[in-house]
């Protein structure tokens, strides 16, 4: 019988995860000439019926962390000690710092039976205090839980400003974003939407040392959920969005003063994008957008000018490294884009295939915090 190389280096290397060796030390057996970038994130054992959740760096040597479901939103420790911290995928219930070089669980915090994490968090620049999305399961209100950045006790919690919050982000003038989705889900129900037909999604500013409420933006469109938010260097501020309605849209708008505009996109980028976009990330001078079922990354100028468009299956993540961006796939993709342009029609510098489901959320490297 002939031997299926490709398949059994593959099948060692699913092995060699699941009894917790260095997860880069498998992958670049793997691949085909060099390491991956490294990226800090998280990933499964499978796409579709994931059993074993991981967390760490790839293309370095590094222990990954062992994580008890699947995590979403994955960052650095401003702290610059090594750490980072990551959250689970909502309606998820916990956060977990850990030392990324050793692996070693700092700090957790386990939501109770009356919250549950939304998927993302954000730090004060000082490393002093964490901010995360929440649900509160008691009102169903979205909230802003406030938690010390090292022990990660809870210290409060706010109104966001709408229900089902996402993405939340510190902003450079010392705002915190967040990205009010307006889809009310519950864990009883897993992630149904519970209230299309009276969804109201916003991008909300609070103060981060009260929770005041500063402003609120919206759409014209009720169905364009608010998903993700990015900043430029210039101070410009962009969300990505999902469309649960029938009209279609682009999934890019820009804030403008105080009010969220469309990106630019005629009928054929509308369709090539599809109506689920991923990650939003400020890069090259404009933003890209994840595309995830459409399988495209897309990309918009500074002032909302589109721009060109990447075939990337099944994309959602996206991070800096070494001045390019890269974008990872939840089937082990991770490209490397090149130089956006007006070509719509862009080819991807690199392409590595990794054997696990990488998950939606992923940062570059921090020498700083090594």
């Amino acid at each position: 019988m002939a031997i299926d190389l490709p398949r059994r280096r593959l099948l060692k290397t699913l092995a060699a995860l699941s009894c917790g060796t260095p997860a880069t030390q498998a992958w670049t057996a793997v691949c085909a000439d060099t390491a991956p970038p490294s990226l800090l994130t998280c990933w499964s054992d499978s796409p579709t019926r994931p059993s074993e959740f991981h967390a760490g760096l790839l293309g370095v040597q590094s222990p990954a962390l062992a994580l008890p479901a699947r995590g979403h939103d994955i960052a650095w420790h401003p702290s610059a000690d090594g750490s980072a911290v990551v959250v689970a995928r909502r309606p998820g219930d916990f956060l977990v710092r850990w030392h990324v070089p050793t692996g070693v669980e700092v700090a957790r915090f386990e939501a109770d039976d009356e919250s549950r994490f939304e998927g993302h968090i954000a730090f004060r620049p000082d490393g002093r205090v964490l901010y995360a999305t929440e649900t509160d399961l008691i009102t169903g209100d979205g909230r802003i839980g406030v938690f010390d950045a090292l022990s990660l006790e809870r210290l409060d919690a706010w109104p966001c400003g709408g229900v089902g919050p996402h993405a939340v982000e510190w902003m450079a003038d010392g705002r915190l974003a967040v990205a009010v989705g307006g889809i009310l889900t519950l864990p009883e129900t897993g992630r149904v939407k519970r209230n299309l037909a009276s969804m109201d999604p916003s991008l909300t500013f609070l103060d981060p040392g009260d929770g005041q409420l500063l402003s609120q933006h919206r759409l014209p469109d009720a169905f364009m959920s608010v998903r993700h938010i990015a900043q430029d260097a210039g101070g410009g501020v962009a969300v990505s969005l999902q469309n649960e309605g029938r009209t279609a849209r682009p999934l890019f708008a820009l804030l403008d003063g105080r009010q969220l505009r469309y990106g630019e996109a005629d009928a054929d980028l509308i369709e090539r994008c599809g109506d689920y976009a991923g990650d939003i990330i400020a890069s090259n001078g404009g933003f890209a957008v994840s595309c995830t079922r459409a399988g495209v990354t897309a990309t918009w100028s500074a002032d909302g000018k589109a721009q060109a468009v990447f075939a990337t299956r099944r994309v959602c993540a996206m991070a800096e490294y070494e001045k390019r961006l890269v974008v990872t796939g939840d089937e082990g993709d991770l490209w490397q884009l090149g130089i956006a342009n007006a070509a719509r029609n862009e080819q991807c510098d690199r392409h590595w295939q990794l054997p696990v489901a990488l998950d939606n959320h992923a940062c570059g490297p921090a020498t700083a915090h090594a």
